[in-house]
């Protein structure tokens, strides 16, 4: 149950929800998706096929970490990044795994290099389950509803945020500074983030972080006083960063 307060103001009851107060966004990842789109550039240059092998891969499907037949693909883009995209075999040929390589390895070419700092490997399986970040990787399930439309890039932003920031995964935004500027702040980007602030702050935040200052023609006015409002000290502790956001344009 949720909890009210109520407060007398000129002898009438007026009440509001204390816990939708203290977050912005009750979805935030499926707020906008348009944060970032498929119109907008990648740093992705080629795509080179090295093996079809064996590999322990994790797969949400059997919550198990086990040996699964793959096509190995190298990819590499601008400013000497580069990753393994690994595509389970189930796509059955090389060519329809190279498909799902170039469509995610483009994805991943959108993100700013910051978030790409830590990604060594994506994986790509079948299968509606939630994707997932971390360990210098990025896991996909293709047929995941969320991120099946047009808000895969914002959930692509998302899950990097844990791989290259979260402090856990050696990721570049220290925890008690964070948790400090968190506290200063007083109010969470979104309700997921404030059930889970200590794994999910950070990659919540990120994504509004990027459209406040890549992507402000995207989001409404609204939206934009919101989140400069509500969360003022982790936004300037992102900008003294002073992270490489090519291939987009950032002020």
């Amino acid at each position: 149950m949720k909890k009210l307060l109520g407060i007398v103001v000129l002898g009438l009851l007026v009440s509001f929800n204390v816990e939708a107060a203290s977050y912005v966004f009750s979805k935030n990842l499926y707020t906008d998706c348009d944060i970032l789109t498929k119109k907008d550039p990648t740093s992705f240059k080629n795509l080179v096929f090295e093996k079809e092998g064996q590999l322990l891969t994790y797969d949400r499907r059997t919550k198990d970490t086990r040996w699964t037949k793959v096509f190995i693909f190298q990819a590499t883009f601008e400013k000497n990044y580069s990753a393994k995209i690994i595509v389970n075999a189930e796509f059955k040929t090389k060519d329809k795994a190279e498909k799902q390589a170039l469509k995610y390895g483009t994805m991943v070419g959108q993100l700013p290099n910051f978030l790409k700092e830590n990604i060594e490997t994506v994986t790509i399986h079948k299968g509606n389950k939630p994707w997932g970040g971390g360990n210098r990787g990025i896991l996909i399930h293709t047929g995941n509803k969320g991120a099946k439309g047009k808000c895969g890039g914002e959930v692509m932003m998302h899950e990097a945020g844990h791989t290259s920031l979260d402090s856990d995964f050696g990721g570049s935004v220290e925890k008690y500074p964070w948790k400090k500027r968190a506290k200063a702040d007083g109010k969470f980007i979104s309700k997921y983030a404030k059930e889970y602030p200590d794994r999910e702050d950070v990659a919540e935040t990120i994504n509004w972080w990027i459209a406040v200052r890549c992507k402000v023609d995207r989001i409404s006015e609204s939206n934009y006083k919101k989140i400069i409002e509500a969360i003022p000290n982790r936004l300037k502790y992102l900008d003294e960063k002073n992270y490489d956001t090519y291939p987009l344009v950032c002020k």
